[in-house]
């Protein structure tokens, strides 16, 4: 039997645990099928008449519903199969697949199939077991995307420093012995097999089967494209689950030549995101000017890397490698400063922040690490913005809210100036479509205009304005966007929820008349009645209408923090103090042992 013929039965082998000598006639029914990274194995609504494994590179399966973006719903990695639903119903593709990367599958018809089950009467049940594996993966708990196997680091600009700090990048990518470096002077010193046809942009079997046996050996594969290398750049990009573009910060962001075709791509379906880090030569805490980059590359995602500041290479390193953690943060009114010390907890256990993102007051906070404060100054800001500032004191005629809302605006245009893009920390907030209750993610833009529209608590404050149309806090549709995190480049999710989880009762048969409550405020002997304000009963509404989802969600994140703050009151700024000690206390002792549990 040939080598490739045994590279065959071995796939299947260990794919259904099949009898290499018994079942060796079973490589006779597979048709290899070589797909480069974009294109497509078929399309949503082809006819489901086969199934594939997969043997090498990745594979990305999108849903376009009508009216709607594309959908990215999962990424196919070798040793799994694809298309077997279809096949089995016989129904017709209920997604696209395309390759990420340079992949090689084999496929079986019906037919083969078909025979094959006559031949093998074991098989079918063993593929309606991978079926049932699939479906249990996709309903069970899921945590974040699976961490790119392969990149492709692509140098824009002839500059010694640039090149440097790409080089540095690659190995701290690599250090460990946890990847490989790929280039086409280490192909050649490694003595891969026809290591100059990857140089010409045409690798052959033998080195593409090299490239994967590499791949098996090590957790990554960096590919490490200089300026100048056009053939190589079309040969890595094509072997790579993600592409990043490394450029420096100073330079003509115009588009380059050999980025055409990728980056400067419009998102749809099958459009894969593409990073640009953008490398700062002066150390500064104030960026300003990334939306000249992105222009043109509308499929693109800036990350910084900042001259000085090791933390930020670091963070890159993390996204990167998949070992990055992401915060959500869940909104709660004037419970939301009890985050601050969730923050500050994260700070004292060395838990980096790489990527943040929230909803409503929890976004306000948010904001605050990836502006670039540390706790401290993120506690001492949100006091002069809370405290001194009373934005939750702006009364008005009651027409469309019970606050004029300026004030509130006023200051987190003062406390986050800049863009979104300008962020050293990737960031994200939530607001909802008062038209149409779709969810918005702001991740442009203007922070103050972000950070608005997903505070706008219907009621207490007047709607925002996005994209001509009238927005409204995010905690309406997703109070705690944990889901979205899952779709960022991050490893591991801490997620803080605000929810009250504790019943209380009254101590009345029915709501007691205004009357009765006034005169249990003024008169000294008069019983008070507890009973939340007006305010506090719209907050409550929400967080009741969202709760179930809420529990859903958090069930998503590897660590779940609850801080007990069911005893503050929801708009009352001056337990500023408690709460963030209660979320400081409160999750210490958790994190600490999160940390103990994933060292192990």
């Amino acid at each position: 039997m040939s080598k490739g013929n045994d590279s065959h039965l071995n796939l299947l082998r260990d794919f259904f645990g099949l009898d290499s000598e018994r079942d060796a006639d079973l490589v006779g029914t597979m048709q290899a099928v070589e797909l480069r990274g974009g294109d497509w194995l078929f399309q949503q609504g082809d006819p489901g008449d086969s199934l594939y494994f997969l043997a090498r590179g990745r594979l990305e399966a999108w849903r376009q519903d009508e009216d709607q973006p594309a959908q990215l719903l999962n990424e196919i990695s070798a040793g799994e199969a694809v298309g077997e639903v279809g096949l089995l119903t016989n129904m017709p593709r209920s997604a696209g697949v395309r390759a990420r990367r340079d992949s090689l599958l084999f496929k079986v018809d019906r037919a083969a199939l078909d025979k094959l089950a006559r031949t093998h009467p074991g098989l079918v049940m063993q593929v309606t077991a991978s079926v049932a594996q699939r479906l249990a993966s996709h309903t069970a708990r899921r945590h974040t995307r699976p961490a790119p196997r392969t990149l492709a680091l692509v140098a824009l600009e002839q500059d010694g420093d640039l090149v440097a700090w790409s080089q540095r990048l690659a190995d701290d990518l690599c250090a460990q012995g946890h990847g490989l470096v790929i280039s086409p002077e280490s192909l050649a010193a490694s003595n891969a097999p026809d290591s100059d046809s990857a140089r010409r942009g045409s690798p052959s079997a033998a080195l593409n089967q090299w490239l994967a046996e590499q791949e098996e050996l090590v957790q990554r594969l960096v590919f490490l494209v200089l300026p100048g290398q056009t053939e190589w750049h079309d040969f890595a990009r094509r072997q790579a689950d993600q592409v990043v573009y490394l450029a420096p910060f100073d330079a003509d962001p115009a588009l380059r030549p050999i980025e055409t075709g990728q980056a400067a791509t419009k998102p749809g379906a099958g459009s894969s995101e593409v990073l640009l880090a953008l490398w700062h030569r002066e150390s500064t805490t104030r960026i300003s000017g990334t939306v000249r980059w992105l222009e043109p590359r509308p499929a693109t995602r800036a990350l910084h890397v900042r001259h000085g500041i090791d933390n930020d290479h670091q963070r890159l390193v993390r996204i990167l490698s998949g070992r990055a953690v992401g915060l959500v943060l869940s909104g709660g009114a004037v419970r939301g400063l009890a985050h601050l010390g969730v923050i500050r907890a994260m700070e004292e256990l060395n838990i980096p922040i790489d990527w943040v993102g929230g909803t409503s007051m929890g976004a306000v906070i948010a904001a605050c690490p990836a502006m670039g404060w540390d706790s401290a100054e993120a506690i001492a800001q949100a006091r002069k913005a809370f405290v001194e500032g009373r934005p939750l004191s702006d009364y008005t005629l009651p027409l469309l809210s019970l606050m004029r809302g300026k004030r509130m605006e006023r200051l987190i245009q003062q406390f986050f100036p800049g863009r979104v893009e300008d962020m050293p920390i990737p960031f994200f907030s939530i607001s909802a479509n008062l038209n149409t209750g779709d969810t918005n993610v702001h991740e442009t833009g203007p922070v103050w205009r972000a950070l608005c529209a997903s505070v706008s608590l219907p009621g207490l404050f007047p709607p925002s304005v996005h994209e001509r149309e009238l927005t409204i806090d995010g905690a309406v549709v997703n109070n705690l966007p944990v889901d979205v995190m899952q779709e960022r480049l991050v490893g591991k999710i801490i997620a803080v929820s605000l929810g009250a989880q504790r019943q209380r009762q009254v101590d009345f048969d029915q709501a007691p008349s205004p009357w009765a409550v006034l005169g249990g405020m003024l008169w000294p002997f008069a019983k008070r009645k507890k009973v939340p304000g007006v305010a506090s009963m719209m907050l409550k509404a929400i967080e009741l209408g969202t709760r179930k989802r809420v529990n859903e969600l958090g069930e998503r994140a590897d660590l779940l923090l609850r801080p007990p703050i069911h005893r503050f009151n929801m708009i009352d700024v001056n337990q500023y103090d408690d709460l963030v000690q209660t979320g400081y206390e409160s999750s210490l002792e958790p994190i600490r042992k999160w940390v103990s549990q994933s060292s192990k």
